[in-house]
């Protein structure tokens, strides 16, 4: 007699068979996990005896009420992360459900409570589907509910004084909808709360006070709304609360000083509120604490909040960018033995270099200027980290603190002094940016001993000399920038410098190379020579024309670099943080220069750009539904109910431009049923947009955000094709065609020629074999069914053969 059948995680395929309804006594059927696909049969609805169903994470699809109704007995019913859908009303009554979870799928309609649960534990998921309306009366009768989760699901409305009767909760999750109004204050009678995660919505108003209550809530996650007014909240009453998220709000005035008693809070973000006055001494009493942003508000008194929070001994990450402004950096700073990443950018800090920086040789500095965006995505796992350089860059995701690369970010402040040459000895530094201050000096010959150095940028300063040769020995640079400075001299050769455009040196007439102009030419218009014979040829009409000419010369060059400086949106700090501080007049002087083109084809045709930025929430993180080349894509609601997907190029402006170029050359042409379809596309001040279909595909929303493999082994993929061929992901040819690697590299394998994808230079007979099995790894990485991409794990014990195989070679 079979009474269980337990196969998750097997690679199982195909679709689920009736025959299974065959098996009476059946009481426990857990295929998660697996690549099945296909409706489910309607016979399983015949095994009355089933209690624990886990269909989760399969490619099953079609309407389920008629399958799953007549399961009486079901104590847990898993089918999330699927393409199922229907009206969640169709589904039955499941009287002794404990667990029942729907997350990931395509449910639509409004969301009832036709699960009328007996169990004293219940559990409701029903995260991601595409419900409608507003949470019924009828949900706040479940008396016995403990987790609700309801994220990411359109529903609307506001929050009912009802909720005061869910007095089991320990965990609700509303998140990502378009809940409004003010939160209700009944949290008095939810004592159990431990979780409450409402970011990303439109309530509005004041904290409700009796959250001060909730005596056992862990987590408080609020950000992304329109609560406002001082944050008068007594946290006294919150002793176990480990993180707090009320970012991107309007909450003013000063910090609570109640804050202090949060003993065990680890994780506090309060960025891009309107909070001013100084940091409260007794925050020195968060021993616990690990994270702390407060940027984007108007605190004052750095020297002052630096000395109370070196106390927090465990504060690993300190964000006070765009505060304090025009303060001076203190030139002695103790203590903070944890800290790893400190923000102060964008605060127009006067100060020489700090010489206490020298000392940070296993510090993780993050001093960064323009447009740095850090926030916590998941309050109870890590703290994953957000970066952005510049205005039309997009996020890179660090899930962890320590994969964060060491970095030293100085840009846009009001430095004076020089580049101390002990600076060479942060020979960790991935990322040195001084750009935009008042620097002087010569570069110091030893920045080229920082051998990991991938960015380097002096540009705007006042630095003069040359560039020292033995800068071509960093050979990790990828971004290299000393515009518009004074230097003079050859520019290095060899290696990375030749992948340098002219635009990282321009400025500095005094430069000279293959990149820029031939030294030659350049020495010639250093020291202008006459002809021996023709003084006596020279009249005072012939200098006056001369003259004439050389000031209509330098009227022009001054023009065309105003020009290029204006196109580059080149700021002093002091606008740069205004223009942040008022985003809204911003965006609508940025409108100004903005143009939209919408396709024939388009099922938008009266979209306006103003439209275009309220749809995605003037690029709200919340909206990010996924990482394609060189941008974020953003989920974008228009104004005519339909869904867009818009991709916000990132990059330097040259490599911006051309993939932007290329991506609209290459799918204005392109149709074909499998390949998302460009609606048209915009240029708004210096972004970039691309406007796709939405493609709903279920849980494409699970895949690129909750399943953190499945990007990460894709992305993977992608660079280990790249090792192994020596091309880039995307390729534009001379026939302007774009050259898509993985495409290529997929046609080359159905035409057995995969000995021709490997590179020339990594070629080697004897080590053909591992070679071709890379490649296999690679494209299993690579696999357009998310589902049936391997585990992380997997791909690094499958390389480990292959080195092992090498090694014994």
């Amino acid at each position: 007699m079979v009474i269980g059948l337990i196969l998750p995680k097997r690679g199982l395929e195909g679709k689920i068979s009736s025959s299974l309804a065959r098996l009476d006594p059946l009481k426990r059927l857990d295929l998660s996990c697996n690549r099945l696909a296909n409706v489910l049969p309607f016979e399983l609805s015949k095994l009355k005896q089933l209690e624990y169903l886990d269909l989760s994470y399969n490619m099953l699809s079609g309407p389920i009420s008629k399958s799953v109704s007549g399961l009486m007995s079901i104590q847990w019913l898993n089918i999330s992360s699927n393409s199922f859908n229907g009206d969640l009303l169709e589904l039955g009554w499941f009287p002794d459900v404990a667990v029942f979870n729907l997350s990931n799928n395509s449910f639509t309609g409004q969301v009832g409570s036709p699960i009328c649960s007996y169990s004293k534990r219940f559990q409701l998921h029903l995260d991601n589907n595409l419900f409608s309306g507003s949470l019924p009366d009828s949900l706040y009768s479940m008396s016995s509910l403990e987790q609700l989760s309801i994220s990411g699901s359109n529903l609307s409305g506001q929050l009912s004084k009802k909720l005061y009767k869910l007095s089991d909760l320990k965990s609700l999750i509303i998140s990502g909808n378009h809940f409004s109004g003010r939160v209700p204050d009944v949290f008095g009678n939810l004592a159990q709360l431990e979780l409450l995660s409402a970011h990303s919505n439109l309530f509005s108003g004041s904290l409700p006070s009796s959250l001060a209550l909730c005596s056992k809530l862990r987590v408080l996650d609020l950000r992304n709304n329109s609560f406002s007014g001082p944050l008068d909240l007594n946290f006294t009453g919150m002793p176990n609360l480990f993180s707090l998220d009320l970012a991107t709000n309007h909450f003013a005035d000063s910090l609570p000083t109640s804050l202090s008693d949060c003993k065990e809070l680890q994780v506090l973000s309060l960025a891009k509120n309107e909070f001013s006055s100084r940091i409260p001494e007794n925050f020195a009493d968060l021993r616990s604490l690990v994270f702390l942003s407060l940027s984007n508000n108007s605190f004052i008194d750095l020297s002052g909040a630096l000395s109370v929070l070196q106390q927090c001994k465990k504060l690993s990450t300190l964000i006070l960018k765009k505060n304090l402004y025009g303060e001076e950096i203190p030139r002695n700073v103790s203590g903070f033995e944890s800290l790893t990443v400190l923000a102060l950018g964008n605060c127009a800090l006067k100060c020489q270099i700090p010489n206490w920086l020298q000392e940070a040789r296993s510090f993780r500095f993050v001093m960064e200027s323009l447009k740095w965006h850090l926030s916590t995505l998941s309050s109870s796992a890590g703290i994953p980290l957000y970066v952005k350089r510049n205005q039309s860059a997009s996020g890179l995701e660090y899930n962890q603190l320590s994969s964060f690369p060491p970095s030293l970010y100085l840009s846009n402040n009001r430095l004076t002094g020089t580049i101390f040459p002990e600076i060479g000895l942060l020979k960790q530094l991935h990322v040195l940016d001084l750009s935009r201050n008042n620097i002087a000096g010569v570069i110091p010959i030893s920045v080229s001993s920082m051998e990991n150095l991938e960015v380097l940028d002096l540009s705007y300063n006042d630095l003069h000399g040359s560039i020292p040769q033995s800068f071509s020995k960093l050979t990790f640079l990828s971004k290299f920038s000393v515009a518009y400075e004074h230097l003079q001299g050859v520019i290095p050769t060899g290696r990375q410098f030749y992948s340098f455009s002219s635009l990282s040196f321009e400025g500095n007439p005094g430069l000279c190379g293959k990149i820029v102009s031939p030294c030659h030419v350049i020495d010639n218009m250093l020291k202008p020579a006459i002809p021996f014979g023709l003084n006596n040829k020279f009249g005072r009409s012939s200098i006056l024309g001369i003259t004439i000419s050389i000031g209509v010369g330098v009227f022009l060059l001054l023009a065309i670099v105003l020009l290029r400086m204006s196109r580059m949106d080149v700021a002093d700090p002091i606008d740069d943080l205004d223009e942040e501080l008022s985003r809204s007049h911003r965006l609508s002087e940025a409108l100004g220069s903005s143009k939209l083109v919408l396709f024939q084809s388009s099922h938008c045709k009266e979209l306006t750009v103003t439209d275009l930025l309220k749809s995605t929430n003037n690029f709200n993180q919340a909206n990010i539904i996924g990482c394609g080349g060189f941008g974020l894509v953003y989920k974008a609601y228009l104004p005519d109910g339909t869904k867009a997907s818009v991709k916000r190029l990132s990059g330097d402006c040259g490599q911006m431009e051309r993939e932007f170029r290329a991506e609209v050359e290459a799918l204005a042409r392109a149709q074909h049923k499998n390949l998302v379809s460009l609606q048209g596309y915009c240029k708004h001040d210096n972004d970039r947009l691309l406007i796709y279909t939405y493609m709903e595909n279920g849980s494409l929303d699970y895949w690129l955000h909750e399943s953190v493999d499945g990007g990460d082994v894709y992305s993977f993929g992608v660079v280990l094709l790249e090792l192994l061929t020596g091309r880039r992901p995307v390729e534009v040819s001379k026939g302007k065609n774009c050259r898509d690697l993985v495409s290529w590299v997929f046609q080359m394998k159905s035409e057995k020629s995969e000995a021709e994808i490997i590179g020339s230079s990594i070629w080697d007979k004897d080590q053909a074999k591992q070679l071709l099995e890379m490649l296999e790894i690679a494209c299993k990485c690579l696999d357009k069914d998310p589902r049936r991409r391997p585990l992380i794990d997997e791909v690094v014990s499958w390389l480990n053969s292959i080195g092992n195989e090498v090694v014994q070679q």
